[in-house]
């Protein structure tokens, strides 16, 4: 009997183990890849080269922990991000699938309550996980971008938390966006770029390097209102192999 608990128990171990390597699996290729040439940043992605490399991170609830509402499907939110990087910038794309694009809310507090892609990035090593910013050095950030603030179409990039509030003077974070609508789906396109030379940490994106990354997405429930959220891989990191 203590040997087919046991023999039960080994079983059980390796389905789990197994089912959580293929949601690993599923999330991307855990690659930022070279720009083959610098990138215009317009809502389109036809300069980007990406014909056949698998997003960075994706973003899907059949594999991605939904930590905040009921996300049912890839139809309400889901995305592919890409992240590519030059000598002088880290260039991110995110094609988004989204419901309900929203964004009633402008100003740095509040943004994060509107329809976002949020990417997470470390580079110290400091911080656990995405969410304890108390741990949160100089190389650490949320950034926060959306196709829409204060009710209109308005693409914005905001850097949290509060101790990075400096990095959004002047806006130093380019960013492009487009709104799409497909007979089955709609959602938004968003471009942007961070310049290496004034992100602490940023100069690791190159050749042979590796940071810690993770993605989420902000998505309004169309019938409730209600925010709702959904991270990749969870509230942790992965990381990242620069090629």
């Amino acid at each position: 009997m203590v040997r087919s608990r046991v023999a039960v128990l080994s079983v059980a171990l390796v389905l789990v183990l197994s089912l959580a390597a293929a949601a690993q699996e599923g999330i991307g290729s855990k690659k930022a890849y070279p720009a083959s040439a610098p990138i215009v940043l317009d809502g389109f992605a036809g300069d980007w080269g990406i014909a056949g490399l698998e997003p960075t991170l994706r973003v899907d609830p059949a594999f991605s922990l939904v930590n905040a509402g009921a996300i049912a499907d890839a139809a309400e939110s889901s995305a592919d991000v890409y992240i590519l990087y030059d000598d002088e910038y880290v260039y991110l794309l995110a094609n988004v699938v989204d419901d309900n694009v929203t964004g009633p809310y402008s100003g740095g507090g509040s943004l994060w309550q509107n329809s976002a892609i949020e990417l997470w990035f470390s580079f110290s090593g400091v911080p656990a996980d995405p969410a304890q910013y108390a741990f949160y050095t100089a190389e650490d950030y949320q950034i926060n971008l959306v196709p829409m603030a204060g009710g209109a179409f308005a693409p914005t990039a905001w850097v949290y938390p509060a101790a990075q509030d400096a990095h959004n003077i002047n806006n130093p974070i380019e960013i492009a966006a487009r709104l799409w609508e497909s007979p089955e789906l709609s959602g938004y396109v968003v471009e942007a770029r961070v310049p290496k030379a004034l992100f602490p940490g940023f100069s690791q994106v190159t050749a042979g390097g590796t940071f810690r990354f993770a993605v989420s997405l902000v998505h309004v429930d169309a019938a409730t209102a209600a925010w709702e959220h959904i991270w990749t891989p969870g509230v942790e990191y992965v990381t990242i192999e620069v090629q």
